[in-house]
């Protein structure tokens, strides 16, 4: 590895000011096959036809300053970069980290934009723009440098920093086969998704998406343009491996593990609602006794929600089993509270699909259009769309965010006390368990890849993840008529507090999922990664000493974060 120059910094101030000077930019442009562009937020004095445009998140993208949430109560607020790299190559990202570490510049990237803990944006800084590095390339065998002789080639897909799922998902599709990715469309899939785990709708079928990682070139903080794998520094392919965003090195691209593609999806929506809050405990209980043994392994995904409303709703994916299986499993949980027409209201619907149509706008339009949006805008790919569970998640404000993940033997040991702690929890606010983000379910030949990553280890006993927020959508600092409401916020957030304080009495040493975890959380280091963390840690330092790749509570930056006050 090339040595990177240690000691003391320069005074960061005088750095950034000689760095944004006209010639050293002009001689950083001359550098680049990219643009360097001057970003602003878009919603910076924005009128009504931009605030319309700001509920598209794939128009939100192709703004460099462009952010699908928009901060987080008395913790982060979006800021636009000083300058910014509209990279197209590998090359342009080398580029740029060189300028970020000789002139001591604050550095962030950006992808897709979907971070929701304000990792991609800092005032002052550089921005390395990945958004128009979007190739995708299906390999039928695919060997990673460096392999030793013998080594059996895989069917994989590379995919560029910029590439959203959508596009990996299409190309996919059309080979025959499948990525383990993110669930919502827009998301980016070489980013933070890899890089913090990377949990789909189908991972307890295939691994995390952390799992799947073949192969990246990177740029490290030396800016150099490495290969790695599990042969190529092998200790950086584990760091990468979930060890969270932008803490390690820059990804160019990655090539992901390809499987065959399921042939049959069903998706089960609705929900049951109890008339009394016994009967919503009863129901509650009843149906952790019922998870444990049938939905706890790789054909069953996606959540089951909890609230004050006494309704247990669903959004339940299964891969490749024959209807009647999935109803009649299903329906053994339903069926006693059907009987009691009285006490509740049992609302399921089941949607059955091959599993290629999943990513097919057409026939999503002939299915059920009310599942998804498209993207109207003229001469923008006719197949480009979100789901439209997605769109509360643009431009969204958080009030709070957090999760936990929910060990299955505490479902199958202790039931009541499980339900008598989430019916408590659900007096406070809505919360919801993901199946998909625990995988003590998961199929074998996944776990095996799993273990081979920096995934938190209470992960692989974890039944689901409980994840619980809150925010105010379409809510902007500093735009006037369109700012968060303070107060409100604080009233919300101290209701999320209240679930997650209640849940973690009963389960004090669950970990968190660090995509989708607090901003403020305490013990962030062992909360986030566990027993990984010292060994994160180390490679941290040989690859980054002198810490150019820093996010608030990533590796080798944990520190308390304090709550500003609310004014």
């Amino acid at each position: 590895m090339s040595q990177v120059v240690q000691g003391l910094r320069p005074n960061a101030a005088r750095a950034a000011n000689r760095a944004w000077n006209s010639a050293s930019l002009q001689a950083l442009r001359r550098q680049l096959r990219g643009e360097l562009l001057k970003p602003t937020l878009p919603w910076h004095q924005a009128t009504a036809s931009v605030l319309a445009k700001l509920r598209n998140p794939f128009w939100i993208q192709d703004q460099v300053g462009g952010l699908q949430s928009t901060g987080w109560l008395r913790g982060w607020s979006a800021s636009a970069s000083r300058w910014a790299i509209a990279a197209t190559c590998a090359e342009d990202l080398a580029a740029g980290v060189n300028f970020a570490r000789e002139n001591n510049l604050r550095l962030v990237v950006k992808g897709a934009g979907h971070d929701y803990l304000g990792r991609n944006c800092a005032p002052d800084s550089l921005l390395l723009w990945t958004h128009r590095m979007r190739q995708v390339t299906v390999h039928e065998a695919f060997l990673p440098e460096g392999a030793p002789t013998g080594t059996k080639a895989e069917a994989a897909i590379t995919v560029q920093a910029g590439t959203r799922w959508l596009e990996v998902y299409e190309q996919a599709t059309r080979a025959g086969r499948y990525v383990q990715g993110g669930g919502c469309t827009s998301v980016g899939a070489c980013g933070g998704f890899i890089l913090g785990s990377g949990f789909g709708s189908f991972s307890k079928r295939f691994g995390s998406g952390a799992a799947n990682l073949l192969q990246a070139k990177v740029i490290t903080a030396d800016g150099v343009i490495r290969t790695v794998n599990a042969h190529r520094h092998p200790d950086l392919f584990f760091a990468l491996r979930g060890g969270g965003p932008c803490s390690f090195a820059v990804l160019s691209e990655i090539t992901l593990l390809s499987h065959p593609i399921p042939q049959r999806l069903t998706v089960i929506t609705g929900g049951v609602q109890a008339n009394t809050d016994s009967g919503y405990r009863e129901l509650m209980e009843a149906f952790i006794r019922f998870c444990p043994n049938n939905l706890d392994n790789p054909a069953w995904g996606e959540k089951v929600g909890f609230g004050p409303d006494n309704k247990l709703s669903f959004t339940l994916t299964v891969l490749d089993l024959e209807d009647s299986d999935v109803r009649s499993t299903f329906e053994a949980f339903l069926q006693p509270f059907r009987s009691r027409p009285k006490d509740f209201d049992v609302q399921p619907a089941y949607t059955d699909l091959p599993f290629e149509q999943l990513w097919n706008a057409s026939y999503w339009d002939e299915l059920d259009p009310s599942m998804i949006n498209r993207d109207p805008r003229p001469g923008t790919p006719a197949n480009r769309f979100w789901w439209a569970s997605n769109q509360a998640e643009v431009g969204a404000f958080w009030n709070s965010y957090d999760s936990l993940w929910v060990p299955a033997a505490a479902m199958r040991d202790q039931p009541t006390a499980v339900a008598e702690t989430f019916f408590e929890a659900s007096r406070h606010a809505p919360f919801a368990i993901h199946l998909n983000k625990g995988l003590s379910g998961e199929h074998p030949e996944a776990k095996a890849r799993d273990q081979q990553t920096s995934l938190h280890p209470a992960c692989f006993d974890a039944i689901g993840l409980v994840v619980a927020a809150s925010k105010q959508q379409y809510r902007y600092v500093g735009l006037k008529g369109h700012e968060p409401d303070l107060q409100q916020g604080a009233a919300e957030a101290a209701a999320i507090a209240a679930v997650m304080k209640k849940l973690r009495e009963l389960l004090p040493d669950s970990g968190t999922y660090s995509p989708q975890t607090n901003y403020f959380q305490s013990d962030a280091a062992q909360a986030q990664w566990g027993s990984q963390y010292p060994k994160l840690l180390a490679i941290k330092r040989r690859w980054d000493p002198n810490n150019l790749f820093r996010v608030h509570n990533g590796v080798g930056n944990i520190k308390p974060a304090e709550p500003k006050p609310v004014s």
